[in-house]
Protein backbone atom coordinates (compact mmCIF):
# COMPACT_ATOMS: atom_id res chain seq x y z
CA UNK A 1 0.00 0.00 0.00
CA UNK A 2 1.32 3.42 -0.94
CA UNK A 3 0.84 6.17 1.66
CA UNK A 4 1.96 8.91 -0.77
CA UNK A 5 -1.64 9.75 -1.74
CA UNK A 6 -2.57 10.78 1.82
CA UNK A 7 -2.03 14.01 3.78
CA UNK A 8 0.87 14.04 6.29
CA UNK A 9 -1.71 13.75 9.13
CA UNK A 10 -3.34 10.70 7.49
CA UNK A 11 0.07 9.13 6.82
CA UNK A 12 0.96 9.56 10.50
CA UNK A 13 -2.41 8.13 11.60
CA UNK A 14 -1.88 5.13 9.31
CA UNK A 15 1.68 4.56 10.57
CA UNK A 16 0.72 4.84 14.26
CA UNK A 17 -2.37 2.67 13.80
CA UNK A 18 -0.30 0.04 11.96
CA UNK A 19 2.32 0.07 14.75
CA UNK A 20 -0.29 -0.23 17.53
CA UNK A 21 -2.01 -3.20 15.85
CA UNK A 22 1.32 -4.96 15.22
CA UNK A 23 2.35 -4.51 18.89
CA UNK A 24 -0.86 -5.13 20.82
CA UNK A 25 -4.00 -7.30 20.73
CA UNK A 26 -7.19 -5.29 20.25
CA UNK A 27 -10.67 -6.76 20.66
CA UNK A 28 -12.53 -3.60 19.57
CA UNK A 29 -12.14 -0.50 17.40
CA UNK A 30 -12.89 1.57 20.51
CA UNK A 31 -9.69 0.24 22.18
CA UNK A 32 -7.72 1.23 19.06
CA UNK A 33 -9.39 4.67 19.05
CA UNK A 34 -8.45 5.23 22.72
CA UNK A 35 -4.80 4.33 22.06
CA UNK A 36 -4.72 6.63 19.00
CA UNK A 37 -6.08 9.40 21.25
CA UNK A 38 -3.22 8.73 23.69
CA UNK A 39 -0.81 9.07 20.74
CA UNK A 40 -1.92 12.63 19.98
CA UNK A 41 -5.03 12.16 17.84
CA UNK A 42 -7.41 13.46 20.55
CA UNK A 43 -10.36 14.15 18.23
CA UNK A 44 -10.13 10.96 16.14
CA UNK A 45 -13.58 9.52 15.37
CA UNK A 46 -14.68 5.91 15.30
CA UNK A 47 -15.40 6.24 11.56
CA UNK A 48 -11.80 7.43 10.95
CA UNK A 49 -10.48 4.41 12.89
CA UNK A 50 -12.70 2.16 10.76
CA UNK A 51 -11.31 3.80 7.57
CA UNK A 52 -7.69 3.41 8.78
CA UNK A 53 -8.29 -0.30 9.46
CA UNK A 54 -9.75 -0.71 5.96
CA UNK A 55 -6.80 1.15 4.35
CA UNK A 56 -4.30 -0.98 6.30
CA UNK A 57 -6.09 -4.18 5.28
CA UNK A 58 -6.63 -5.16 8.92
CA UNK A 59 -8.42 -8.48 9.47
CA UNK A 60 -9.83 -10.23 12.55
CA UNK A 61 -8.12 -13.44 13.64
CA UNK A 62 -8.53 -15.76 16.63
CA UNK A 63 -5.75 -15.49 19.21
CA UNK A 64 -4.51 -18.34 21.43
CA UNK A 65 -7.40 -17.69 23.88
CA UNK A 66 -9.96 -17.95 21.07
CA UNK A 67 -10.74 -14.22 21.13
CA UNK A 68 -11.15 -12.38 17.82
CA UNK A 69 -8.49 -9.68 17.60
CA UNK A 70 -7.46 -7.17 14.94
CA UNK A 71 -4.37 -8.12 12.94
CA UNK A 72 -2.43 -6.86 9.94
CA UNK A 73 -3.12 -9.20 7.02
CA UNK A 74 0.23 -10.94 6.31
CA UNK A 75 -0.77 -11.16 2.62
CA UNK A 76 -0.94 -7.36 2.44
CA UNK A 77 2.37 -6.55 4.12
CA UNK A 78 4.00 -3.81 2.06
CA UNK A 79 6.86 -5.04 -0.07
CA UNK A 80 10.03 -3.29 1.14
CA UNK A 81 10.90 -0.63 -1.40
CA UNK A 82 14.60 0.13 -1.83
CA UNK A 83 13.79 3.56 -3.26
CA UNK A 84 12.13 4.64 -0.02
CA UNK A 85 14.13 7.19 1.95
CA UNK A 86 15.26 6.19 5.42
CA UNK A 87 13.12 8.83 7.13
CA UNK A 88 10.05 7.35 5.37
CA UNK A 89 10.91 3.93 6.86
CA UNK A 90 11.06 5.22 10.45
CA UNK A 91 7.85 5.85 12.41
CA UNK A 92 9.61 7.08 15.58
CA UNK A 93 12.75 6.74 17.69
CA UNK A 94 12.43 6.62 21.47
CA UNK A 95 14.66 5.83 24.41
CA UNK A 96 14.64 5.22 28.12
CA UNK A 97 17.59 5.28 30.50
CA UNK A 98 19.02 2.05 29.06
CA UNK A 99 18.29 1.57 25.36
CA UNK A 100 16.83 3.00 22.16
CA UNK A 101 13.87 1.64 20.18
CA UNK A 102 13.32 2.53 16.54
CA UNK A 103 9.76 1.83 15.33
CA UNK A 104 9.63 1.33 11.56
CA UNK A 105 6.99 0.80 8.91
CA UNK A 106 6.29 -2.97 8.79
CA UNK A 107 9.01 -4.79 6.88
CA UNK A 108 11.72 -2.12 7.28
CA UNK A 109 13.24 -3.03 10.68
CA UNK A 110 16.12 -5.04 9.26
CA UNK A 111 16.89 -2.40 6.62
CA UNK A 112 17.17 0.32 9.28
CA UNK A 113 19.33 -1.99 11.43
CA UNK A 114 21.64 -2.59 8.45
CA UNK A 115 22.02 1.16 8.01
CA UNK A 116 23.08 1.48 11.67
CA UNK A 117 25.48 -1.47 11.31
CA UNK A 118 26.95 0.07 8.16
CA UNK A 119 27.80 3.30 10.02
CA UNK A 120 29.53 1.33 12.83
CA UNK A 121 28.87 3.96 15.50
CA UNK A 122 31.34 3.27 18.33
CA UNK A 123 28.64 4.33 20.85
CA UNK A 124 26.48 1.33 19.86
CA UNK A 125 27.14 -2.03 21.50
CA UNK A 126 24.59 -3.95 19.47
CA UNK A 127 21.47 -3.83 17.31
CA UNK A 128 18.62 -6.39 17.15
CA UNK A 129 15.96 -6.06 14.45
CA UNK A 130 12.48 -7.40 13.92
CA UNK A 131 10.08 -6.65 11.09
CA UNK A 132 8.94 -3.30 12.48
CA UNK A 133 11.22 -2.56 15.42
CA UNK A 134 14.94 -2.09 16.01
CA UNK A 135 16.37 -2.42 19.52
CA UNK A 136 19.66 -0.58 20.06
CA UNK A 137 21.95 -1.14 23.05
CA UNK A 138 24.30 1.76 23.75
CA UNK A 139 27.87 0.81 24.68
CA UNK A 140 27.58 3.00 27.79
CA UNK A 141 24.08 2.93 29.33
CA UNK A 142 24.48 6.45 30.78
CA UNK A 143 24.81 7.73 27.19
CA UNK A 144 21.46 6.38 25.92
CA UNK A 145 20.11 9.93 25.39
CA UNK A 146 23.19 11.01 23.37
CA UNK A 147 23.06 7.81 21.27
CA UNK A 148 19.33 8.47 20.69
CA UNK A 149 20.20 11.97 19.41
CA UNK A 150 22.94 10.62 17.15
CA UNK A 151 20.59 7.97 15.68
CA UNK A 152 17.91 10.61 15.06
CA UNK A 153 20.49 12.74 13.26
CA UNK A 154 21.80 9.79 11.24
CA UNK A 155 18.29 8.70 10.19
CA UNK A 156 17.27 12.35 9.60
CA UNK A 157 14.08 11.91 11.66
CA UNK A 158 14.49 15.14 13.66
Amino acid sequence: MEHGDYSPKEQLQLAVCQRLISEKSYLSQEEIRRDLQHHGFESISQSTVSRLLKLLGVIKIRNAKGQKIYSLDPQLRPVPDAARSVCEMVVCVEHNSEFILIHTVAGYGRAVARILDYHQLPEILGVVAGSSIVWVAPRVVKQAAQVHKKINYLLKTH
